[in-house]
């Protein structure tokens, strides 16, 4: 039978041979200690930042992803960045070293990017309805809020929970049990809704999250690789094809749910403006966003207005979330989902 390969993770010193390995029961304390930090940071700042009620339901999506990012980072870090970083390893073959620290800044990088997007998209309020008097429903002078959007009675759009009317593009959601400036969805994974504060935070989230498992799922697959001919135990082997298969399953998912959003926000639509445009179009009418600014103003308008500082989650995007420019030559848009709705039924 053909011999093994001798791994890299042994050293000779004093006329003995060691492996250096690192421990599965390491591994598995150090992901124990990550999680029990996370999940009570979570509970913690999302009870100061979240007014809606913090049940089991809510917290295992969150809990679920720190889950996800804890382990492909740890067995990412432990059984394929050091043994290429070779601290303690005497004679060092400087070009596998020298690979090991250009993946190990880029993957430290992009999971700090990640990390940070994640905490500002799930502790950034997404906007709410302000509680003055314009808003309420006893106001009645609506001649100083010319609003774009109303029902095809001519009305104000109004809130019959919150009580409130509605501004431009704002929709309640019965998660949050409130209404949301500029609502995008309701995004369990975050515990939050994405709105017009925190969009930029989310939509970066889902950036650096496909960089980082394309980017660990390419690497890692050389380690993996090479693991059927090194001394390593199963464990290992297990964990670096657990890494492999979870980051390369997660990059198609991201890869596709990243070209939709962008997709999105270079039209100008939120994915609720998105199913309505659909529905009207399913009901044999067309209409055209009338927020739709181009693609740069698009982009403008949910990553910022200085665009050196768009891949950062810094820089909110202007203006408050109540008023929005629109396209010239556009006229209101009304209600489309209420009309067709309407008409299904008396059909």
């Amino acid at each position: 039978s053909a011999r093994r390969r001798p791994s890299p993770l042994i050293r000779l010193g004093d006329g003995r041979r060691y492996r250096r390995r690192v421990s599965a029961r390491f591994v598995c304390q150090l992901q124990q200690s990550f999680f029990l930090v996370a999940s009570q940071a979570t509970r913690g700042l999302v009870c100061m930042a979240q007014s809606c009620e913090i049940t089991v339901a809510n917290i295992l999506p969150p809990f679920t992803v720190l889950l996800i990012i804890a382990s492909i980072w740890s067995t990412y870090t432990f059984l394929h960045l050091l043994p290429k970083l070779q601290l303690d390893v005497p004679v060092v073959d400087h070009a596998v070293a020298s690979h090991g620290w250009l993946q190990f800044c880029i993957s430290q990088f992009l999971t700090a990017m990640l990390l940070i997007c994640y905490c500002r998209a799930l502790l950034t309020n997404p906007g709410e309805v302000p509680e003055t008097v314009e808003w309420c429903l006893t106001y009645e002078d609506g001649s100083q809020l010319r609003t774009h959007e109303r029902k095809f009675s001519g009305q104000r759009r109004r809130c019959k929970h919150c009580l409130v009317y509605k501004p431009d593009r704002t929709h309640h959601c019965r998660v949050c049990k409130c209404c949301i400036l500029k609502m995008d969805h309701h995004c369990p994974w975050i515990m939050n809704c994405v709105g017009f504060r925190n969009h930029k935070f989310f939509f970066l989230l889902v950036v650096y999250s496909m960089l980082s498992c394309c980017f660990i799922s390419i690497t890692v697959f050389y380690s993996f690789w090479e693991s059927a001919e090194l001394e390593m135990t199963s464990l290992h082997r297990f964990l670096l094809a657990q890494c492999l298969v979870s980051s390369s399953f997660m990059s198609i998912l991201l890869t596709l749910f990243l070209s939709f959003h962008s997709w999105l926000t270079i039209k100008g639509l939120t994915t609720i403006e998105y199913c309505e445009k659909t529905a009207v179009s399913r009901a044999g009418k067309t209409t055209q966003s009338q927020y739709n600014l181009g693609t740069y103003g698009n982009l403008l308008a949910v990553l910022g207005p200085r665009p050196w500082l768009w891949l950062l989650p810094l820089d909110a995007p202007l203006g408050d979330g109540l008023w929005f420019v629109t396209r010239e030559g556009s006229d209101a848009d009304p209600e489309w989902t209420s009309q067709v709705l309407s008409e299904n039924n008396c059909s």
